[in-house]
């Protein structure tokens, strides 16, 4: 897949994961068992790292604002859900959002190191 696509993934995939974070009222119910909230937290940073890697990591002007928004992003929408009588601030949901996105980060750092063992060893 070309980067461009990858690029726009990743924006639309940031713009989705913003409008879901500070929308008032959350329009589906994750809160149906114990940890679920969590677990999306987790599962939702993770992607939008997976897309960051995948596209913007190689363009050198987007690193530093685009890491600047994905390590902002957690506490800030937070924060912004502190100020909405619906929600409420949790620093556990940006705990499991920055777990989500170190764990893309080691899943994309160890499989470089392999594939350049691979190459190595060929």
């Amino acid at each position: 897949m070309k980067k461009i696509i990858w690029n726009i993934l990743f924006v639309l995939y940031l713009l989705v994961l913003i409008y879901f974070s500070v929308t008032p009222k959350p329009p589906f119910n994750y809160s149906r068992f114990y940890g679920e909230d969590k677990i999306w937290h987790f599962l939702a940073y993770a992607g939008g790292m997976f897309l960051f890697l995948k596209g913007l990591i190689n363009k050198k002007w987007y690193i530093i604002p685009s890491i600047g928004l994905i390590l902002t992003l957690p506490v800030a929408s937070e924060y912004i859900q502190a100020l909405s009588p619906y929600r409420q601030f949790s620093l556990y949901d940006s705990f499991a959002s920055y777990l989500g996105i170190l764990s893309i980060i080691l899943v994309f750092y160890i499989s470089k190191k392999f594939i350049n063992y691979k190459r190595k060893a060929a």
